[in-house]
């Protein structure tokens, strides 16, 4: 049974597609009661136990473990009981996620050692088949069926069930703002007589928007009613550099900025968001349109292969209509406004 489901969960491994589990660095601590079965042979029957385990993510999909294993193990024969030690490494894969469920396969090696039979002392690999169902954040029910094989031993076989609980410890995370500079603006070494004519004009109409400013009789009438506060709050930006021209796809640097979004919103999973996509001016109104609505889907797909439900986000597109910096400045293309307004706004809706 056991060789028959690492089976199925090594082909599961070849077909599946790649699945976020913890992110790199988080380091897991399991403690488990475990139950298991012995060849024949070994004059060894059934055992009972528990252990621990520590482990390390090498990166959202791949750990390395270390475990310790005991149990009180039965004897054929009438023999007495005896205890019986594992101790083992292993590499393990997150080969499939589905909203908190988990699940598992793992390849390793190890030694055993059974008490007043040195004989039995052994070395050899095993393979793990496991599944965890996720409590929150920080902890997870973890189930395990393992198959031991002993290298010095004919290969002889033993087989366990473990079930436990697992807590992880997250890294810590620093926030860091990056500035993108525009292109330098190239400015002449004199002023024409038609610019120096231009800002004479431009201060006149100043002075006299001034004057009349100042000339303008207080109103005695009631003053209007406070705007009522607004209900919409922006969350995060994805800005300029995150988004190539003309396409939906997500830089990795969009994919770093948005590990934070994930966070806060795994955080505070009654906060509902509304994702709009933003272009530049480049195109159709209409294609504009339709870019913008393909980068807000984008950064919504990815909120839900971190674990974020879909009932949560909704998607619109503003197209080239909302811009924050000017496309063209003088009847000149303006490459670092373009890259400004291509942007997707992540708001808090109520």
């Amino acid at each position: 049974m056991i060789r028959r489901a690492i089976t199925i969960g090594a082909a599961a491994l070849v077909c599946a597609i790649p699945a976020a589990a913890q992110e790199r660095g988080t380091v897991e601590f399991g403690a488990f009661g475990s139950v298991g079965t012995f060849d024949k042979s070994l004059t060894l029957d059934k055992g009972f136990g528990g252990g621990g385990r520590v482990g390390a993510y090498l990166d959202p999909r791949w750990s390395i473990e270390f475990e310790d294993a005991e149990m009180r193990a039965t004897r054929t024969l009438g023999l007495k009981d005896l205890n019986v030690g594992l101790l083992t490494g292993r590499l393990v894969g997150t080969i499939m996620q589905s909203g908190g469920l988990s699940i598992l396969l793992g390849a390793g090696a190890g030694s055993s050692t059974e008490t007043n039979l040195p004989t039995l002392h052994s070395y050899g690999v095993n393979a793990l088949f496991g599944a965890k169902f996720r409590i929150n954040d920080n902890a997870a029910i973890r189930v395990d069926a393992v198959s031991d094989w002993l290298a010095n031993n004919s290969w002889k076989s033993n087989q366990s069930l473990r079930l436990g609980l697992s807590l992880y410890r997250h890294p810590h995370h620093d926030v860091r703002t990056v500035e993108v500079a525009g292109p330098a603006v190239q400015r002449a070494d004199s002023v024409s007589a038609d610019e120096q004519a231009r800002r004479r004009r431009f201060e006149g109409d100043y002075r006299a928007l001034r004057d009349s400013v100042n000339n303008i009789k207080p109103c005695m009438c009631t003053p209007p009613p406070a705007p009522a506060p607004a209900r919409a709050r922006e969350l995060f930006t994805l800005k300029a550099v995150l988004f190539e021209f003309n396409e939906s796809t997500l830089t990795k640097g969009a994919k770093d900025t948005l590990g934070v979004a994930v966070r806060y919103l795994k955080d505070h999973d009654d906060v509902r968001v509304e994702i709009q996509g933003n272009t530049d001016s480049k195109g159709s109104d209409d294609y504009n349109m339709k870019l913008g609505m393909r980068r807000a889907e984008s950064v919504k797909t990815y909120l839900g292969a971190q674990g974020i439900h879909a009932d949560r986000v909704s998607t619109r597109s503003f197209g080239e209509t909302q811009p924050v910096a000017d496309n063209e400045l003088n009847g000149q293309d303006n490459p670092a406004g373009r890259a400004l307004n291509r942007r997707v706004l992540i708001i808090e809706v109520p």
